[in-house]
């Protein structure tokens, strides 16, 4: 499952570095942004080329004929490029699982250099709760005098999600519309299904209005984040003038290679 705010989140804080450090990369390099999701299938590996810095451009030229091989447990499986999404690498097999716990390495030989990154998957969030299985929305017209009149959704109850934290670890929330019957509440809005949050190093979320487009039934998932992407979160809140180097935990290239577990439950949307 390709998560696009995950990998701009890391693009920001990776480039933010390198932007203001002297000692940032003038030449292109490789840059991974690969990610592992507990229980899910290996789709997430993109692979591209960094510009050098003073160029027009910073990243990303997608790098389509990689050599892209995954170990876990001494045993190598060979990643296939994906055709619909240029520089994006999948495992085809079904023999390859990740859980709680694995390790795995990376390695990767794209335009003349060998880059390689570890990893290890985090357990599952403990103790996820909701505060209801059931939230309802009305509908409720604004008049603008530029804009005429628009519909905005007023939740009518405080969705709020909390799991255990007690080490202050990093999370992020995923809600996706899953009812083959749903409808759309909200018509003047862009046709999303799916609202991805922001990392938390907190123990609740408030479910916000503007993640909920649609009747019936969501699921939601909770991701625990892996300590290499926390760092490179963090540093993205940090005065990148204090940066002395970009953070990356891949050797020999630029970016990220980490690993998510999750837990789920699911609730009802409805329109009161």
């Amino acid at each position: 499952m390709n998560k696009s705010a995950l990998a701009s989140f890391a693009l920001l804080a990776l480039f933010a570095g390198c932007t203001n450090n002297p000692v940032g990369p003038d030449q292109t390099q490789v840059v991974l942004q690969g990610y592992l999701y507990a229980h899910e299938p290996v789709s997430d590996i993109q692979v591209a080329t960094s510009m050098a810095i003073g160029g027009s451009d910073s990243v990303e030229n997608p790098i389509t004929n990689a050599s892209v091989t995954l170990t876990k447990n001494g045993t190598a499986y060979k990643l296939s490029p994906n055709s619909a999404q240029p520089g994006y690498y999948s495992y085809p097999g079904s023999d390859l699982t990740v859980g709680e716990g694995d390790s795995f390495s990376i390695e990767i030989d794209a335009a003349g250099r060998h880059i390689s990154a570890t990893t290890v998957v985090p357990p599952k969030p403990q103790q996820l709760a909701l505060s209801m299985t059931t939230l309802r929305f009305q509908a409720d017209s604004i008049r603008s005098t530029f804009a005429g009149t628009r519909t905005r959704l007023v939740g009518l109850d405080s969705g709020v999600v909390s799991w255990s934290n007690p080490a202050g670890d990093f999370y992020f929330v995923v809600i996706e519309s899953v009812d083959p019957n749903r409808q759309l509440m909200r018509p003047d809005t862009l046709f999303t299904r799916r609202f991805i949050s922001q990392p938390t190093d907190q123990s609740t979320y408030m479910i916000n209005n503007n993640s909920i487009l649609y009747t019936g039934l969501h699921v939601l998932r909770l991701y625990r984040v892996n300590k290499e992407y926390a760092d490179l979160y963090r540093s993205r809140l940090q005065d990148s003038r204090t940066l002395n180097e970009p953070l990356t935990n891949v050797q020999n290239g630029l970016g990220i290679f980490s690993a998510f577990a999750s837990d789920s439950l699911y609730f009802n949307a409805v329109m009161n």
